[in-house]
């Protein structure tokens, strides 16, 4: 896990150094505390056993941020990236980077789907606190749970009618055979009286 969340790193960091992920240098990311972040994520998964990870729509945050290469705006080009296909958003009165390269990073390498699964009933809640200060709790909160296994499915069923004009029973009979085969639910045929009697 922890190796699928570095390899989507590298990959959007040489996209935007125009580099390939064997070359690139992660600058920020390969701080101490990154490194833990992603490898203590994977182990905390894999000893959880979690099979799958969902996200609510990402607060990315909004202003600029100082990284290696200058300033730029938030989300910076890597993050916006790894984002890319997630359901983000923004509020005016938070300034600052809300969403990092590494947290979008892991998202993206741990196929993280949107939205809440569905059935979904969850027995622990977690919350992990930054440091930064904003006008809002600066909180991350994870559940842990199980999808109920649904008890129902849903089909599409399409019903087809025709009129048949001087058909022999014979052929009715082969075309019942052929449309079954051909993956009809039921066939029915019913005789009708028509405009000549």
């Amino acid at each position: 896990l922890a190796l699928a969340i570095f390899r989507e790193l590298a990959e959007a960091e040489a996209r935007v150094h125009g580099a390939t992920p064997d070359t690139v240098h992660f600058h920020e990311v390969g701080a101490r505390d990154s490194i833990a972040d992603i490898v203590g994520t994977a182990v905390c998964l894999d000893d959880l056993d979690i099979t799958e990870v969902w996200v609510t729509p990402i607060h990315v945050g909004t202003g600029f941020t100082h990284c290696q290469h200058g300033v730029f705006p938030v989300p910076p080009p890597a993050t916006a990236l790894l984002l890319r296909g997630y359901p983000t958003f923004t509020e005016p009165g938070i300034r600052g980077e809300l969403t990092t390269p590494t947290g979008a990073a892991i998202l993206r390498g741990l196929a993280a789907k949107s939205g809440y699964p569905p059935g979904f009933v969850y027995d622990r809640v977690g919350y992990g606190a930054g440091r930064k200060e904003f006008g809002i709790p600066n909180v991350l909160r994870a559940f842990l749970g199980t999808r109920a296994a649904s008890r129902r499915t849903l089909e599409a069923v399409v019903q087809l009618e025709t009129n048949l004009d001087n058909v022999t029973g014979e052929l009715l009979g082969h075309v019942t055979e052929r449309l079954m085969a051909a993956g009809a639910l039921d066939v029915a045929l019913i005789p009708a009286t028509m405009k000549k009697g």
